[in-house]
């Protein structure tokens, strides 16, 4: 057989072979990516630590979800036996913040954020960091579930106020949990609020912070799906293309 009729009998194989390919990657990349956008589209802590029985910065991403409505504030309920002494937010403009305390308790109950007008809000292709510094933190924990009411300009309200039975399962409004650590870089355990630059770099308030959950947020893992998706997805098309270059060679 001459080689121009092997290319001829090869060329429809290899096109019905990369189709098929390419059909059961798109396949698999969709319910993916699918999957993993939503489970990113909540309020959630980046992961950074605070440190037990001192002080430390939480960052909580707050993405927003209403698709006809700004987010324009947002609280978080400190639970009870979480005594905080002291809190400090870190301006954002456009916005207001306020403690509420327990002046009885001599406690923090509420860290409340609310934008000056709806303008000032976000819609659902925006988010927001809201950073606070506070402390002491419980020294007989690991983590702590800050739970969180998302206000929006068309007067709705989402609690994120679930937390996980397990490690393996995740809740419809999971509450961000901030992880407790033994120590934390750059943390003071004596009652102030040192903090590393980590913590405090304007270089967090980008799109990467959305990713930065690691193992301690409940989601943390749905990056993974998404490159996975993304790989698939690339690969797919890269096949197909080198076929249909091949296809086009002048044949001898």
């Amino acid at each position: 057989m001459a080689d121009s009729d092997i290319r001829e009998w090869r060329a429809p194989v290899r096109r019905h072979l990369v189709r098929r390919w390419s059909a059961a990657a798109i396949a698999a990349a969709v319910p993916l990516v699918a999957y993993a956008a939503p489970a990113a589209a909540h309020v959630q802590s980046d992961g950074t630590p605070v440190t037990k029985g001192g002080y430390g910065v939480v960052h909580l991403i707050v993405p927003g979800e209403s698709a006809t409505a700004n987010t324009v504030g947002l609280t978080v309920t400190i639970p009870a036996g979480v005594d905080l002494k002291s809190a400090r937010t870190q301006p954002i403009p456009g916005w207001t913040a306020s403690i509420e305390r327990d002046q009885a308790a001599g406690r923090v109950t509420k860290i409340v954020w609310n934008a000056n007008t709806p303008s000032d809000g976000f819609g659902t292709t925006q988010y927001r960091e809201f950073s606070f510094s506070a402390g002491p933190w419980p020294k007989a924990v690991d983590s702590v579930a800050l739970p969180s009411d998302q206000r929006y300009s068309d007067g709705s309200v989402v609690s994120w106020n679930e937390t996980a039975v397990d490690k393996s399962s995740e809740p419809e409004h999971p509450a961000p949990v901030v992880p407790v650590t033994a120590t934390a870089a750059g943390h003071s355990d004596d009652g102030g609020h040192a903090v590393s630059a980590a913590n405090t770099s304007p270089d967090r308030h980008d799109d990467a912070a959305l990713h930065d959950g690691g193992e301690s947020s409940p989601s943390g893992w749905w990056q993974a799906l998404s490159v996975v998706a993304l790989l698939l997805a690339v690969a797919a098309g890269a096949a197909a293309t080198l076929a249909l270059r091949r296809d086009r060679e002048p044949r001898s």
